[in-house]
């Protein structure tokens, strides 16, 4: 058959053809036009060109598909609480089925409480595979200064119970190293190195060198404590040390424990980083409960205290660690009697639990060691003492870190120092020869 024809069919012979035989006249060349190899023949004679259309439909049988069975393994997960969410949303967002999620919610007495729990802070949960619910586990701030782990599991008859027992929390050195790319900030929050750790440089540095000031190329490299409970982090606890490197210098720092509860930053040749505040809360007085995680006194279970506590006697004198103005005056619930203190834009301290105030209201200004209040016991306490704390930006931080005066290393206590930063060094050395931004993790 000659095709030039067929092509050229529409300009030899009038239009008395129905629109559709022209149509399919091109469909039948369009295989020719594309390169496609179809066989097909028109009738001589057959001008009215009659095709019929038919639709074939027919039935797949799919695969069967089996949900696989639960593996029993259980994993925990962790969100952090944004606002407005519910609950049962951020449950179901880390994996636990609906029907798990809203049986804890309606079982449990401690369920209705965790529908309270604020915007920014963490929910640990553990499930299997199949989303069942086995455990939660998160920080309760008990409006004393302390945020009290709360441990709930789920007993063998399917019921929810709060575990007060005693835990073993682990706590490992975690070597990081950080190469600036943009901004320190940037860099570190990439790194994934946890906030209140970066607040701790922040401060540890403030006389030294600003963190933020630091360009592409320069380097923060550091070993820092990461809490671990039940094969899981729970929080990161103190640096250890830490070296700043910015263009061709470098400042180190290492921490020095004065006791089991209170310590301090010092250079290499062991000499103090921060001069601290102007006067101590309390004379004489020894620092009776630290900052950071420990385990609770009374119920055993682990606490984030976060303040030092002096122990002193009922009506000792409280005074004011440096210059500021008298931001509040009052009575808080769980401080008892507390005075807030702010120190230019960045600083607040906090004293709390007095017996009563010494002669200074909200919107006054005091000098450093003016007397603000009296040792008490008012609030939840057990005890007459000062609970004192120190905020950054309204983040706590370790007062004997920050606020007190560091003491000058004696000479035993400084070849001590020396010995124990070797080790230090060592860790810093091989995170920092690393070729990117690296964390470890080390078990003592």
């Amino acid at each position: 058959m000659d095709y030039r024809k067929l092509l050229r069919f529409p300009q030899n012979h009038e239009y008395n053809f129905h629109l559709a035989h022209a149509g399919w006249l091109a469909v039948a060349a369009m295989p020719l036009l594309l390169g496609v190899a179809t066989a097909f023949a028109v009738a001589p004679g057959n001008a009215g060109l009659d095709v019929q259309v038919e639709t074939v439909t027919q039935s797949l049988a799919l695969p069967r598909f089996e949900m696989p069975a639960s593996s029993g393994t259980r994993y925990w997960r962790a969100d952090t609480i944004s606002r407005g969410d519910t609950l049962s949303g951020v449950m179901q967002r880390m994996g636990v089925s609906a029907s798990e999620a809203m049986g804890f919610i309606k079982q449990s007495r401690v369920g209705q409480g965790l529908l309270r729990l604020p915007a920014g802070e963490t929910l640990h949960i553990q499930t299997d595979d199949a989303g069942e619910l086995f455990a939660v586990r998160y920080l309760k701030d008990d409006q004393n200064g302390e945020k009290n782990l709360i441990n709930i599991r789920k007993t063998a008859s399917g019921e929810w119970a709060v575990n007060a027992d005693a835990i073993e929390a682990v706590a490992i050195d975690t070597p990081s190293s950080i190469r600036v790319l943009k901004s320190f900030a940037s860099s570190a929050a990439s790194s994934g190195l946890p906030k209140d750790v970066r607040a701790q440089l922040d401060e540890i540095f403030s006389d030294q060198i600003d963190l933020d000031s630091l360009q592409r190329g320069d380097e923060v490299n550091l070993v820092y404590q990461t809490l671990y409970y039940d094969g899981e982090t729970i929080g990161a606890g103190r640096v250890l040390a830490a070296e700043v490197k910015r263009g061709n210098r470098t400042w180190h720092a290492y921490y020095a424990a004065h006791d089991d509860e209170s310590g301090s930053y010092y250079d290499s040749n062991g000499q103090p980083l921060q001069k601290g505040f102007d006067a101590r809360p309390v004379d004489n007085a020894r620092v009776s409960s630290g900052f950071g995680y420990r385990r609770h006194p009374v119920l055993g279970g682990l606490r984030l205290h976060q303040g030092i506590d002096y122990a002193a006697p009922s009506g000792t004198p409280i005074r004011a660690a440096a210059d500021g103005t008298v931001a509040n005056a009052g009575t808080e619930s769980g401080y008892g009697n507390v005075v807030r203190l702010r120190h230019n834009n960045r600083y607040e301290t906090v004293y709390a639990h007095m017996s009563r105030f010494g002669n200074y209201r909200s919107g006054q200004t005091v000098k450093a060691g003016d007397i603000i209040g009296y040792v008490g016991s008012t609030g939840r306490s057990t005890g007459a003492h000062l609970h004192f704390e120190v905020r950054v930006g309204g983040t706590p931080v370790d007062p004997t870190v920050n606020a007190v005066p560091a003491p000058r290393l004696t000479a035993s206590a400084l070849s001590a120092f020396r010995k124990a930063n070797v080790a230090l060094d060592q860790q810093i050395d091989v995170v920092a020869s690393a070729p990117n931004t690296t964390t470890l993790a080390r078990l003592d």
